[in-house]
This record gives C-alpha cells, sequence and structure tokens, in this order.
C-alpha cells in the first residue's frame, strides 16, 4: 500500500471518528515490524525538531525558565525516543501480563501512529502559537486528552479488552509507575550534566 499524505490524512480524519476501527485498519495492513520500528524513530525526530522550534518561539523569559534543559535536539531526541521504548514495552508487556493477546509489533505500529495524531495537533500548535497564542495552549489541553483517549482505545483494540474504563485504569496506573522508572533513567543519564549547570 503506497501512504500517500492524502491516505494518511484520511486515516487520521478515520482514527480520530472511530479510535477503534482505526487501529484495527491500521493493524490488519500486515506491516513489517521494521516499518514500525522506522517510523517510531521518525516521529522521534520529527516530534524533537517541532519541540525545539516551538521553544524558539517562546518569549525570552519563558526559555530562560528552562535553563539548559533544552539546550541541545540531540538530547531531546534520545529522551524522546527512551520514553517511546519504555511506552511500546509497557503496552505490549502490561497489556499480555493482563490476559491481551496483543503482538509487541502491533504496539510498535500503533505508538507511532498515535504519535504522528500528536505530530498533526503539534503542528496546528504551533501555527496557533505564531497566530493566536491562547488558542495554541487550549490545542495543548485538547493534544493531552485526545493522547488518553486514543491510547485507551489502542491498547484495548490491540489486546482485546472489551472495557475502555478498565483500560484506562491501566493506562493510568502503569503510567505512575513508569514515571518512578523514567525519574531513576533520566537521573543517571543527565543528572551529572545538570548538576554542573
Amino acid at each position: 500500500m503506497d501512504l500517500t499524505p492524502g491516505l494518511l490524512l484520511r486515516m487520521v480524519r478515520e482514527t480520530l471518528m472511530a479510535p477503534r476501527a482505526g487501529a484495527a485498519a491500521l493493524l490488519n495492513l500486515g506491516l513489517a515490524p521494521i516499518v514500525g520500528w522506522m517510523a517510531l524513530l521518525l516521529m522521534a525526530v520529527a516530534s524533537t525538531l517541532l519541540t525545539h522550534v516551538s521553544f524558539a518561539l517562546m518569549p525570552l523569559e519563558t526559555r530562560a525558565m528552562w535553563g539548559g534543559a533544552m539546550a541541545s535536539p540531540m538530547r531531546t531526541a534520545i529522551l524522546q525516543w527512551v520514553v517511546l521504548l519504555i511506552a511500546v514495552h509497557a503496552i505490549h508487556r502490561v497489556g499480555r501480563w493482563r490476559g491481551g493477546r496483543g503482538t509487541l509489533a502491533g504496539a510498535v505500529i500503533l505508538t507511532a501512529w498515535l504519535q504522528f495524531i500528536l505530530l498533526c495537533v503539534q503542528i496546528i500548535q504551533l501555527v496557533a502559537q505564531v497566530v493566536a497564542p491562547p488558542i495554541s495552549d487550549f490545542l495543548g489541553l485538547l493534544g493531552l486528552a485526545l493522547f488518553f483517549w486514543l491510547l485507551t482505545n489502542f491498547i484495548a483494540q490491540l489486546h482485546g479488552f472489551a472495557s475502555l474504563g478498565w483500560t484506562f485504569l491501566g493506562v493510568f496506573l502503569t503510567m505512575l509507575a513508569a514515571s518512578f522508572a523514567l525519574a531513576i533513567i533520566f537521573a543517571l543519564l543527565f543528572g551529572g550534566a545538570a548538576a554542573g549547570i
């Protein structure tokens, strides 16, 4: 299948209208695992670029508050990739632990697809940041709500879970646990650098 921009945007629209059906359609494409991993890496890079463009458009005093945290796009990309890797394995392993039937390849594809949709929202938010900053703030909240809604539906479809409510609870609790792991990893990787700032 030739994934043209027009087809991708149509798939985005259909996924937003019916997330579980959109996830099922994507999984049924039978894409090779390497395609999912490459897409995930591309999303990490693209998200990093947009994040730094957005950061550059912020007022000087806002940028100063971040200190050196946004000084290196490479560091941001690495952090983004680590977060995505943890997310993929958590979606796969926790889901299987709870009786799901999803595969790692499916988790990779759906995570990359979720990132692509959020990237589209991020682009719209970036435009709004220039022409109408208050709308940009609203889009940020909308993007957060959309993230949880799509993630819950994608995981439920991947693993064959019937209840979105229980799936969301599992997502929430897993994120709490993962936040501690991320804090430890980031402290180990960048604690020394942060101490030297």
